[in-house]
């Protein structure tokens, strides 16, 4: 019998942000992390505002 996949909950997410696979060298972080309960937020980046959002089709846009 094979075992099933389980989505991760927020903790589990929460508690692996940051963590590397290994192998890896890029440092990965839940999107719920940077929303929390939002669809978007406004990142300051060098004197700009981009806004990261989450579209009706679930893609995820960064703008200027």
């Amino acid at each position: 019998m094979t075992e099933r996949h389980r989505p991760s909950t927020q903790d589990e997410d929460e508690r692996r942000a940051g963590e590397r696979p290994q192998g890896d060298s890029l440092r990965r972080v839940p999107l719920s992390r940077i929303l929390g309960a939002d669809r978007e937020v406004v990142i300051e980046f060098n004197g700009a505002d981009y806004r990261l959002r989450i579209t009706r089709n679930q893609k995820l846009i960064l703008t200027k």
